[in-house]
């Protein structure tokens, strides 16, 4: 049976020792950093989405570029030629006309073709911006995971040594 009370010293009630629990590691910061990891990872995938694209857009300028010169150099040989043919009394006044049209219809292709280069250069000029806006977005990404790292790493080596 227990103490009964008057008989004898009554027991002591002890008082729980106060140990400090070690607080839990705040997570959020990590959770973030995944976040941003997930985030960077799509950013370099849009700028190496953008740089194939660029690339692909000067092969394609280059290819109309020169398409563009070869016209040009064709009409300009065509027309030296019928200019020779002329002059050397090879070739009739009207068959002169005739070449002085066909160098006509040349020279429209040409500066069609022309029109057709200065379009694809400035495609190729967006898609060079657009890669370069990318290109941007991934260096400042990149300098805030930094960041958030070493802020990440400073409150972990500051929370052990707390618990030391």
């Amino acid at each position: 049976m227990g103490a009964v009370a008057g008989f004898g010293k009554p027991k002591a009630k002890r008082e729980p020792v106060e140990v400090a629990e070690p607080k839990p590691l705040d997570k959020s910061l990590d959770q973030l950093l995944g976040v941003r990891k997930q985030r960077m990872d799509r950013y370099e995938r849009e700028r190496k989405d953008a740089r194939q694209a660029w690339r692909a857009a000067r092969d394609h300028f280059r290819g109309m570029k020169l398409a563009w010169r070869e016209a040009v150099d064709g009409s300009k040989q065509f027309w030296a030629q019928a200019r020779r043919d002329f002059m050397s009394m090879n070739t009739t006044s009207g068959q002169y006309q005739k070449s002085k049209a066909v160098y006509e219809r040349m020279k429209q292709a040409a500066a069609d073709e022309r029109l057709r280069c200065m379009e694809a250069l400035e495609r190729c000029r967006a898609r060079r911006a657009m890669f370069f806006t990318a290109r941007a977005r991934v260096l400042a990404a990149n300098r805030q995971q930094e960041k958030l790292t070493i802020i990440r790493d400073e409150m972990r080596s500051l929370h052990q040594q707390e618990g030391a």
